[in-house]
């Protein structure tokens, strides 16, 4: 059973006079009383114990790593192309249309692929230990 946190701040309210409790049900900027805190992260400390939660990380960063430093190595090629291979990037592809512009519409592309990725990723190999981990901290 979670035990209430004690707070040396947190003391029970003075009692209010009769025109105090008039005034504050006309004040709706009032915020309404909060409840006392209550501590309930042992399931939470005992979760982070469990070898499937760990696993769970290890998997979702073995796929957030390597992809967030592939992305970043795109973005800062694009980057040092256009500010030093600038005649490079001018070349035009067709048209008007030059391989900086191609470049930068990339990007975006990239960005909906690796979203699209990861929630593959994260339903195919994630989602059902989540939901297991998920369903046994909160019974």
């Amino acid at each position: 059973m979670p035990t209430p946190h004690v707070d040396p701040h947190d003391r029970p309210p003075e009692p209010e006079s009769e025109s105090d409790l008039a005034s504050k049900s006309r004040d709706a900027s009032v915020p309404a009383p909060r409840a006392p805190y209550v501590d309930d992260r042992t399931g939470y400390l005992e979760m982070e114990q469990d070898p499937r939660f760990g696993g769970l990380k290890k998997r979702q960063r073995s796929f957030i790593f390597p992809v967030t430093a592939a992305f970043l190595a795109w973005f800062l090629l694009y980057v040092v192309l256009s500010a030093y291979a600038r005649d490079f990037m001018a070349k035009e592809v067709m048209n008007h249309i030059n391989v900086a512009l191609v470049f930068g519409l990339l990007q975006f592309v990239s960005t909906f692929v690796i979203a699209w990725a990861y929630s593959r990723f994260a339903r195919t190999r994630l989602d059902r230990v989540a939901t297991e981990l998920r369903e046994e901290l909160e019974a």
